[in-house]
């Protein structure tokens, strides 16, 4: 169920023209929640953000099946999301590994999710399952992001090739890959050597883009960190341990919004 942290009352994202003025209207998915799944009821406290950065106060006047009416109350900023721009491209991963993924990787600051298909990917589905997939993974980054108090709803793009991804990459101030053949450079040491954090406190600037590709069960080939090298990604050790590519995706995600002092409280 959707809720705000550290707030009475259920928070949910919602189309930016659904609030106007003082009065809220909501219909769909949101109304749905609202009126089926949560059964709450005129008078009650909920809060609507229209992923933009602020959160508004309601409180219901009016729940049915075709839709909610609630009367708007107040607007804040929020200050939760990170100061980067934080881009995870994982590879497609067996059973429901990407889901979690997806999951805890929003509710820890990740900006952009963009599922990528590489070459020892066990899932490889087809067209319209990825389609379908699609539209479950961003459901479950929807009630992520309101359950962890997100300001923005992160991103789940369409699959894209592992050259597409490396592509994307040119675009970040610094993009990284996993790669436990990896031994002369790790992950910290990068972070380290990277001036892009002294610099990127502003929550409300520019934030500076860090992509992050992490492979699927079997890692990625040696063919495929050369094609990171010549797109200007570094290739980057997580350590002497052989983390599973769950684990690796959220550690080495952790450790950049550990560097920016996203963690610090």
């Amino acid at each position: 169920m959707p809720w705000c942290a550290g707030v009475a009352g259920h928070s949910f994202f919602v189309e930016p023209d659904s609030v106007q003025g003082d009065r809220a209207e909501l219909r769909g998915q949101v109304a749905h929640q609202i009126a089926r799944v949560l059964r709450l009821q005129p008078g009650d406290l909920v809060y609507l953000l229209d992923n933009s950065g602020y959160r508004y106060s309601a409180s219901l006047v009016s729940v049915s099946k075709s839709g909610v009416t609630a009367e708007v109350s107040g607007r804040e900023r929020l200050d939760t999301e990170p100061g980067v721009e934080l881009v995870l491209c994982q590879a497609l991963l067996k059973g429901q590994k990407l889901e979690w993924v997806l999951q805890k990787g929003t509710e820890i600051g990740v900006s952009r999710f963009v599922p990528v298909l590489s070459e020892r990917c066990v899932s490889r589905p087809s067209k319209v399952e990825v389609d379908r997939k699609l539209e479950r993974w961003r459901e479950i980054v929807r009630e992520a992001a309101e359950q962890s108090g997100r300001a923005l709803l992160p991103q789940v793009k369409s699959l894209v090739s592992f050259e597409e991804a490396c592509h994307e990459a040119g675009q970040a101030a610094l993009a990284a890959m996993a790669w436990e053949e990896e031994r002369s450079l790790g992950m910290g040491t990068l972070l380290k050597e990277a001036g892009i954090f002294a610099a990127s406190g502003e929550r409300h600037g520019v934030r500076p883009m860090v992509l992050l590709l992490v492979g699927p069960e079997g890692g990625f080939s040696e063919r495929e960190s050369e094609v990171a090298r010549s797109a200007g990604v570094k290739v980057v050790s997580l350590g002497p341990r052989i983390l599973r590519a769950e684990t690796a995706a959220l550690v080495v995600a952790t450790v950049v919004l550990c560097k920016m002092g996203e963690l610090d409280g």
